[in-house]
Formats: C-alpha cells, sequence, structure tokens
C-alpha cells in the first residue's frame, strides 16, 4: 500500500454542509468511464459507502479503502498483497472527489495499481468535473426558486417577508429600483405539454438575460409574469420607449422558441404597493385585450385605460348600456368603414382636416360618412352628451376585421 496527496485539504465532518454525491450522477460517471477503461469503478459517498459501481452486488457496502481515503484526504493505492487488510476491499486505486476544497466522497478503479495509475487521475478529473457542473446547476436552480418566489411576492397583497427581502439583497436584487409588471401569455398550442415546456423554459431563458434585469416568474403553463424596469436610461417613464422594446423581445422570443405570444403591460404605479397595482393592471388589461382585440400582440394599459376601467368582471348589463350607442352601427353595411372613420376622427380630437388627411378623404366623403353615422346611431355629433356616449362604446367593442376598400358611394 502507497500513500500519496499529504497536501491534501481535510474534508468537514459529516452534518457540516458538505454535499452529498448523487447516486444517478454517480452511476453515470461510473458507466462512462467503464467504457474507456475497461476496468470496474466504484463511488462512494462522504461516509466511504459504495453508492455506484460496475458491480451491483457491491451497491450499499462500506469500502474499507474509501474510509482510508477520507480519513486521510489522500489517494490510497491497494496492492494484491495488501489485500486481506481491507477486508472486502480489491486491488486497486482510490482517489478523493472533491468539489471546492470539500472532499464529498472517493472513486476507485478495480485492478494493478501500477497500470491504472493514469487513468485513475483522468477518472477522478471527469467525474469532478460533472459533479461541480451538476452543483452549478443546483445552485442556479436554487436561485431562480428564490427569484420566482420573490416575484410572486411582490405582487401579492401581502408584504415581502424579510428572510425573502435578505435573500433579494444576495442575489443582488434592488427592491428600491422601480418596476412596471407585465404578463406575457403563450397561445400556441404545441403536440403535447412536454413539447410546450420545452419551448416555455427557453422562453424564460431568453426573458433572464441579465443585462434586461428583469424578473420573472411563471403563473401558469402558458403565463409568465415579467417585472421590467420602469424607466430609461434618463430615469424617466416612457410609454414608446417600452412599446419599442416590447415590439424587439416578441420578435427575438419567437424567433428563438417558434411560439405564439401576446404581452400585456400594466401601469407603472409608484409607492409601496405600486408592483401589486401594476400587476391588477396588466391582468386586467390581458383579460380585456383577450375579448376586445383577440388579434393583437400588445397591450397596453396606459392605452386601454378607459376599457380596463370600465370593464364588468362578467360583462353584465352596464357593459351592455354602455355598448348600446354603438348596436345599430354595428348591423349596418358598410360598418367596418364608418367605425374606422369614427374611431379616426376622435382620435383627431373631432376635427375635420387632420381626420380627412388621416383617412385619405376629402372634407365632403368625411362629412358624408360622419352624416351617415348620425343617421344610423340616432345621435348627435354636435352633442358633447352623445359624443362621449359613443367615445366610451368604442373603448368597449371589440376590434372589427381589417378595413377593407371605401365603397364607392363616399361623394367627393
Amino acid at each position: 500500500m502507497s500513500i500519496s496527496d499529504p497536501t491534501a485539504h481535510t474534508a468537514p465532518p459529516d452534518g457540516s454542509g458538505r454535499p452529498d454525491i448523487d447516486p444517478a450522477l454517480a452511476q453515470a460517471i461510473v458507466d462512462r468511464s467503464m467504457a474507456i477503461t475497461g476496468c470496474n469503478i466504484n463511488v462512494m459517498d462522504a461516509r466511504g459507502v459504495i453508492i455506484a459501481s460496475g458491480d451491483p452486488a457491491r451497491l450499499g457496502h462500506v469500502h474499507d479503502g474509501a474510509l482510508l481515503v477520507l480519513a486521510r484526504s489522500s489517494a490510497v493505492e491497494i496492492e494484491a498483497r495488501a489485500v486481506r487488510q481491507f477486508g472486502g476491499a480489491q486491488p486497486g486505486v482510490n482517489l478523493p472527489l472533491r468539489i471546492g476544497r470539500a472532499i464529498v466522497g472517493c472513486v476507485g478503479l478495480t485492478g494493478a495499481p501500477g497500470t491504472l495509475r493514469p487513468y485513475a487521475e483522468l477518472v477522478r478529473m471527469a467525474a469532478e468535473t460533472m459533479l461541480e457542473h451538476a452543483r452549478q446547476n443546483r445552485t442556479l436552480s436554487r436561485e431562480a426558486r428564490l427569484r420566482e418566489e420573490l416575484v410572486l411576492s411582490l405582487v401579492r397583497e401581502a408584504p415581502t417577508p424579510p428572510a425573502l427581502a435578505r435573500s433579494a439583497a444576495r442575489l443582488g436584487i434592488d427592491l428600491r429600483q422601480p418596476r412596471v409588471a407585465a404578463i406575457i401569455e403563450i397561445r400556441s398550442e404545441g403536440p403535447d405539454a412536454a413539447s410546450l415546456l420545452g419551448e416555455r423554459h427557453q422562453l424564460i431563458t431568453l426573458l433572464c438575460e441579465p443585462e434586461r434585469g428583469n424578473l420573472i416568474a411563471p403563473l401558469s403553463l402558458s403565463e409568465i409574469a415579467v417585472l421590467k424596469p420602469a424607466l430609461t436610461t434618463k430615469g424617466t417613464w416612457s410609454l414608446d420607449w417600452h412599446r419599442e422594446r416590447a415590439h424587439r423581445l416578441l420578435a427575438r422570443a419567437r424567433a428563438a422558441t417558434g411560439l405564439d405570444l401576446r404581452l400585456a403591460l400594466g401601469g407603472f404605479v409608484e409607492g409601496a404597493d405600486g408592483l401589486v397595482r401594476s400587476f391588477h393592471t396588466a391582468r386586467a388589461t390581458l383579460d380585456v385585450g383577450r375579448r376586445l382585440h383577440a388579434t393583437r400582440d400588445l397591450l397596453f394599459y396606459d392605452e386601454m385605460r378607459l376599457a380596463v376601467l370600465l370593464d364588468a368582471p362578467s360583462q353584465d348589463w352596464r357593459t351592455q348600456e354602455l355598448r348600446a350607442p354603438l348596436r345599430p352601427l354595428l348591423h349596418a353595411p358598410g360598418h367596418t368603414m364608418l367605425l374606422h372613420t369614427l374611431r379616426t376622427w376622435l382620435a383627431h380630437g373631432m376635427r375635420p382636416q387632420p381626420t380627412a388627411a388621416a383617412l385619405g378623404l376629402h372634407r365632403n366623403s368625411l362629412d358624408y360618412r360622419l352624416r351617415r353615422i348620425e343617421s344610423i346611431c340616432g345621435l348627435d355629433l354636435g352633442s358633447s352628451t352623445d359624443i362621449v356616449a359613443l367615445y366610451l362604446a368604442l373603448h368597449l367593442t371589440p376590434d372589427m376585421p381589417p378595413l377593407t376598400e371605401p365603397p364607392p358611394e363616399d361623394p367627393l
């Protein structure tokens, strides 16, 4: 028997936080290494128990050579003549496995030490690489879960627990940074749940790119909450800035995942309960947008504020009454063109010249269309009361099909 590596660091005692080796990962290490070396390989945990082996009969047994490796924090080679000193151990090379500076177990190769020594070092290096990679993945998964828990906490009515706030600080998340809530809806119907989950994972990975500063949490299989930095680089709120970024985000996400997506951005609300209220507005904007703007992929509370605030949760009689002034127009011939004209007229402050220019019409044609709207709806567009009634009805009316060419009866 020979002892090597006398400068190795001593492993911490059991119960000190030393990470365990996952038996499934240990067996993967054994299987892949044996395919290359051709000799039997064992992986032992921090107690010296064999948790993976090319010989299933040895699983669960204590490996005496591993106990010596763990006690001395160094490699142990067992020659054939010394086998009787180690109970059930067989000739071979046993090396400690480290994650960082902690010894978490050891790996043993069965055979003549002089022959196996070079292979043993390679097997140990590969095993430690796999263990370290697994540790990093566990750390990332744990951090991702903390981030998700933090997001869900921030959009709830209750205050964020102090422990979660401390976790946010450790993760480098500044809870004082102004944020606005958004919800991304996955409208695609994949061939199966597994495919959809894989595409959703790609989407979440894209959303979590550190330079974007987003906080992400899945709400369901088809919805993801996103808490976005609210202010521009100049420290101001700008809907145009968020609109441009949202357009780019959806384009990148579709290219990366192939998913059909819709994004609803809530309002920016300052104050202690700002994120909670912002999330509520994002949720309401998405719900109303599904009914009123089924084909739109970007919905903004700031643009739909009136429809959201007037929306009745169950679409009750009050909503129907608010829509009533526009109902005759929805059943009239050429209603799509007339609705477009009315929306454009109201959007341009009821000013004839800018409206006619936006529609590409002569003023006489615009006047003719407005008179038709008055006649069909039985309203007076010179009355502020009737204009308000139409304005509210428009905001609560679902989008019409795309506008076609205007009919030829428009006078010049």
